[in-house]
């Protein structure tokens, strides 16, 4: 088939080589992709649907199989030098994303009822180990980066490191020594050479020095039998000043791991920079699918979680929703034969259904706890 100019209503005309006959009827293929095509750019771009050319209700059961096709990132292999990972919850479900902490293009993702191990470990497996992790600290990731990528660096995000101090400490302490930590905290964002986090960690430590007294304060429950925290206590007693030892132990434990300050080491940003933050993934990709679902909502669950899935695999490196589409058709024709299919299906035998003598007794009431 051969282009043969248009027809009156100005559709494309082809006419086949060998008959010389003509034909208006347009190419599935190439129909599917523009239908695609401007699936997405309705999904993505928040395009209403009274601007693509039809009537809403005919769009919507055009692109309706669209909803079908499983957008998904296969692993290359290649070793970035800063990844940045974090969740967001869409729906009650949790989604896993990992970007390049360079670019910010996205490079995994995987949904999982709450932020785990088991969770970020099968996230990690689809990337190759990083020299640097950026993220907010929290257990799982940490335990699952510990395990899939034992040479990975761990950056940890100072805004959420400030962010936990804020809410021990609240915004405006009422003690003074809670107002010095909190005024070391800020800090945290405005060190940029080696020099001043050296002097910092020394401010921490002159800290402590001062207030270390009041920290190791205990209240008793016999003192205080009215407090609440008498009931619970196991020792009898409590830490005095339990939100400013969480906050400065935090500290403290951040900087001699190195976490802290992991983007000011010399060995990694000759490299690459690396940033001191999740800036990028908290207010770019974790943001978009939110406003998406505002400006779709309504959508059903398994629609929530596909537009999410097309909004992370269209900021991907190499995106191409026309392989997604050949490779959707193509196993729509050749469905992949599993061994349990070829299996004889049988009718349940004696001792598998329903006996007729366990509802007619002699007795009222047989299963009773007597």
């Amino acid at each position: 088939m051969r282009k043969n100019g248009h027809d009156r209503n100005g559709r494309q005309r082809w006419q086949c080589d060998t008959c010389k006959a003509t034909t208006t009827a347009t190419i599935e293929s190439r129909s599917r992709a523009s239908t695609l095509r401007a699936f997405l750019d309705w999904l993505l771009e928040a395009a209403p649907q009274r601007r693509l050319g039809c009537d809403a209700r005919t769009f919507r059961r055009r692109s309706a199989w669209c909803w079908d096709l499983e957008p998904r990132i296969h692993p290359d292999g290649v070793v970035h030098h800063v990844v940045m990972a974090d969740g967001t919850y869409v729906n009650g479900w949790c989604l896993l994303t990992a970007v390049d902490g360079n670019d910010g293009e996205v490079l995994a993702w995987q949904w999982c009822s709450r932020e785990s191990t088991a969770a970020y470990k099968a996230l990690f497996e689809q990337i190759a180990p990083p020299d640097v992790l950026v993220c907010d600290g929290m257990k799982g990731i940490q335990r699952a980066c510990a395990e899939t990528w034992p040479h990975t660096r761990i950056q940890r995000c100072l805004v959420h490191v400030q962010r936990d101090t804020r809410a021990d400490l609240t915004g405006k302490p009422r003690l003074q020594a809670g107002r010095e930590l909190k005024k070391l905290a800020d800090m945290l964002t405005r060190v940029h050479e080696p020099d001043a986090a050296v002097r910092w960690g020394d401010a921490l430590n002159a800290w402590h020095g001062r207030w270390k007294r009041m920290l190791a304060e205990r209240t008793y429950a016999k003192d205080n039998p009215d407090d609440p925290r008498a009931a619970t206590s196991k020792g009898g007693w409590w830490w005095t000043h339990l939100p400013l030892r969480r906050a400065y132990f935090r500290l403290e434990r951040l900087f001699k791991d190195g976490t802290l300050f992991c983007f000011l080491d010399p060995e990694l940003t000759i490299l690459g920079p690396v940033p001191r933050d999740s800036n990028r993934l908290e207010g770019g990709l974790n943001a978009a699918p939110e406003r998406m679902l505002v400006n779709h909502r309504g959508l059903p669950e398994a629609h929530m979680r596909r537009a999410c899935e097309w909004h992370c695999y269209m900021n991907s490196a190499k995106p191409d929703p026309a392989r997604i589409l050949k490779q959707h058709d193509q196993d729509t024709k050749n469905p992949t034969v599993n061994d349990d299919d070829n299996e004889p299906t049988s009718q349940p035998t004696l001792g598998t259904g329903i006996d007729w003598n366990e509802f007619h007794t002699n007795t009222r009431y047989p299963n009773t706890t007597d």
